[in-house]
């Protein structure tokens, strides 16, 4: 189970003897809590210290000695991961970096825009993973769904996540793969997806990921009409760049048709269109 502080603050003065109830998960469940010799007992096994006062930006993983943070150094990429809570759904960050929008909008709000603009259908590649939030929810209206992740330590904190937990539940219509897209994309045939949703890492972490030669396998193997949707991020435009706009000539130059850029979605959505002869 996990937790987060607001939860727990919560019951600081209205748990008594009998017991309260407390949501967990992000509010997928609820357990009761009761006060046992200093400690709020949450679901009868997993102790929490009335002294000691969580964080509030960051999610914790219930133990039976105790919460423990999700949030870890890696020392394979030389990076800080966490498990930080929003308004409704966790994201995660890298560094001091969150990984979905949250100023001014929530993950779940983000991930529900983009798939009421792609509307996506039939065969979905998902080209990053993350947390899953848009491999699941697509899943809901499409025929399958590919996602890989490349980064294991994302991975591994999805693997915590109670709302990514259908991504690893085996009666569903998503194909989870470990690896980098960027090649394992190679082993798909021209035309195989209706759709793609591509919403990368910042440039800095994966500038592979906004090249045109990964694009034009991008273009390869998504059928004549089919949708693409591309995550632009808006860094750089204090400093007078503007990010979006390089993204779109990479993709024009590569083929696709521009239809529209939605600053408020996070992005561009594009189609592909029959070669002219």
């Amino acid at each position: 189970m996990v937790v987060v502080y607001r939860d727990i603050k919560a019951l600081y003065n209205k748990v008594d003897s009998q017991g309260s109830y407390v949501d967990v998960d992000f509010g997928t469940r609820r357990v009761k809590a009761e006060i046992r010799n200093g400690y709020i007992i949450l679901g009868g096994r997993y102790p929490v210290d009335l002294k000691r006062r969580l964080k509030d930006n960051l999610c914790y993983l219930l133990k039976k000695d105790g919460p423990l943070p999700i949030a870890f150094f890696s020392s394979s990429t030389n990076r800080f991961y966490k498990l930080i809570p929003t308004r409704d759904w966790p994201s995660v960050a890298i560094g001091s970096v969150p990984m979905h929008r949250i100023k001014g909008i929530s993950p779940k709000e983000d991930t529900e825009n983009k798939i009421k603009l792609i509307n996506p259908k039939g065969m979905v590649l998902d080209t990053c993973m993350g947390l899953g939030y848009t491999a699941i929810m697509a899943s809901l209206v499409s025929r399958k769904v590919y996602t890989f992740e490349l980064d294991e330590n994302i991975y591994f904190i999805a693997r915590l996540n109670p709302l990514s937990q259908v991504l690893f539940e085996g009666d569903n219509n998503i194909v989870v793969r470990k690896g980098d897209i960027s090649r394992l994309i190679r082993k798909f045939k021209d035309g195989f997806f209706d759709c793609i949703i591509h919403d990368p890492p910042t440039f800095k972490l994966a500038p592979v990921l906004y090249s045109q030669k990964f694009y034009r396998e991008l273009q390869r193997v998504l059928k004549i009409g089919g949708r693409f949707f591309h995550y632009t991020p808006l860094y750089g435009i204090k400093r007078g760049q503007f990010f979006p706009a390089k993204i779109k000539k990479n993709l024009a130059e590569t083929g696709f048709k521009i239809i529209s850029f939605s600053p408020d979605k996070g992005g561009i959505l594009c189609q592909k269109e029959a070669r002219k002869l």
